[in-house]
């Protein structure tokens, strides 16, 4: 028995968190059912059982980390695995993977934890209570949390032009990759997908406006490519469910 512990929906998304995504997306990839526990966002970290989200539990046992999670689901699954590239395709799944972890994800985070106004917006809505200070409080302490882990990385020193500049380098790499290959790494599902997708989904599909959104939506090309995801993993919903 598999359970999924994530953050609870927003702004149109089925989960604001990539990591979240991606490890559905796997789970997914592998045809094994689960359940999606989505607590409200101020019992999300006391509910899950290591106060993390990603934590998946297989068995009643917790893991966390998404690549951690991502092995010990292929070892759970035996015999089944991942799709997995060649070796030359491999290293272009973890050259993509690497640009939207360890860099295009410090810019999305940026532009919905940075602006006041947006950032207020996405805040109301993941904690909706008529006890207005309580929510202002946490989205300030949001904000200082976010600005703090930001400056560390590698966009920390750099001026909004600067940081949109980057975004724009990022964007258009993977719009290339796309435009000529059908899934990130080959012509056909592999792991390195279930990363991309996710992040790309996290600011495509991202319904608050901000500044980034609209640099990927110019992009057919994205919205192509998380059809694709989705119809390979055997149907996938990265948007909220209207009902």
């Amino acid at each position: 028995m598999l359970a999924l512990y994530g953050l609870p929906s927003c702004a149109g998304l089925r989960s604001p968190s990539p990591w979240v995504m991606k490890v559905e997306l796997a789970i997914r990839s592998l045809g094994l059912n689960y359940s999606l526990i989505q607590p409200e966002f101020l019992q999300a970290f006391r509910r899950s059982p290591t106060r993390k989200v990603p934590c998946l539990l297989i068995d009643r046992k917790p893991f966390v980390e998404s690549e951690r999670i991502l092995r010990v689901l292929e070892l759970y699954a035996t015999p089944q695995t991942f799709p997995h590239p060649n070796d030359e395709d491999h290293a272009n799944g973890v050259a993509f993977v690497r640009l939207v972890e360890d860099h295009l994800y410090h810019i999305i985070c940026k532009s919905k934890h940075s602006d006041p106004n947006t950032s207020k917006i996405m805040w109301a809505e993941m904690i909706p209570y008529a006890w207005f200070p309580a929510g202002l409080f946490t989205r300030l302490m949001q904000q200082f949390i976010w600005n703090r882990r930001l400056a560390n990385t590698s966009i920390g020193g750099l001026t909004d032009d600067e940081v949109r500049e980057e975004a724009l380098k990022d964007i258009r790499t993977l719009a290339a990759r796309l435009s000529k290959k059908n899934f990130i790494a080959a012509d056909s599902l592999t792991r390195y997908d279930f990363t991309v997708a996710a992040h790309i989904a996290s600011i495509l599909l991202w319904k608050i406006d901000n500044w980034l959104a609209p640099l990927f939506r110019e992009h057919r090309v994205f919205y192509l490519y998380l059809e694709r995801v989705s119809e390979a993993v055997g149907g996938f919903d990265f948007e909220l469910t209207r009902s």
